[in-house]
């Protein structure tokens, strides 16, 4: 709640979406949920995923049920994500193949639609590489069963040497290409960028808007994966880059929440 609080003073605003991860098997909405309503910004959850074999064979599906409840209790909009990024390596054991994966989503999907939490608004979100190769679609459940696409990815150097440096804009173009024939609200659900040379990472984030507005206009939530995991993406790693952080969160483009509300 402190890094909440630290991030909204340098905003000078309540910021839009308040982002949450959770195991397959840990309950939720919790504490966090409730916290981020409270306090006007929208919750994310992101559900992770387990074996899809199990999910299609039924084992789960007096948990799946009660997170359904629980989600329909809170009783006001929240994203839901499950499963993010299930086409990368990390997750190929549990993901299985796409057939596999898109008939777990559409039976998590039919329990909640069964249980009344209609208040979930369903967010798919493979890595934005995804797009690139056109291994996506594959993945997809069918717009019935979505209603955003989402996509992440990061700019990866000077963690992984062997990485080109990329804007934002590079990052997401195949994937904004994509959602923009699909017709559904987009969202870029994890983003984040390290420093490297003096006041590259500020010079980055202070583009940010521009980007959104005049390259990838069709992005209507923009979340940046502020956290030392794996590399550290902290927005207040400089001086600077917590200025551009400041001016990223202040700029109009980046002020229209009832564009970016769950319901789309």
């Amino acid at each position: 709640r402190r890094r909440w609080r630290s991030l909204e003073e340098a905003a000078g605003r309540t910021l839009d979406i308040g982002h949450s991860f959770y195991p397959f098997t840990e309950p939720f909405p919790s504490w966090r949920e409730e916290w981020h309503l409270d306090r006007g910004r929208i919750p994310m959850i992101s559900w992770n995923g387990t074996s899809t074999e199990a999910i299609n064979d039924g084992v789960h599906d007096r948990l799946i049920a009660d997170r359904a409840d629980a989600v329909r209790a809170i009783g006001r909009p929240v994203f839901l994500r499950w499963f993010w990024e299930m086409d990368g390596d990390k997750k190929a054991d549990i993901a299985g193949d796409p057939a596999a994966y898109v008939a777990a989503w559409k039976r998590i999907h039919g329990i909640f639609t069964e249980r009344g939490a209609v208040n979930a608004a369903w967010v798919w979100c493979p890595n934005a590489t995804a797009f690139d190769v056109d291994a996506a679609e594959q993945w997809y459940p069918g717009d019935a069963y979505v209603d955003w696409v989402c996509a992440d990815g990061y700019n990866w150097p000077p963690g992984r040497p062997a990485a080109q440096w990329e804007t934002l804009a590079e990052i997401f173009a195949a994937f904004h290409d994509w959602g923009t024939a699909r017709g559904k609200p987009m969202m870029i659900a994890e983003t984040g960028v390290q420093e490297r040379d003096r006041g590259e990472k500020a010079e980055w984030l202070a583009d940010v808007p521009r980007q959104l507005r005049d390259d990838l206009p069709g992005v209507r939530a923009f979340v940046y994966f502020d956290s030392d995991t794996i590399h550290p993406w902290w927005l207040d790693s400089t001086p600077r880059s917590l200025d551009a952080f400041r001016g990223l969160a202040q700029d109009p483009h980046l002020n229209r929440r009832s564009e970016g509300d769950p319901g789309g």
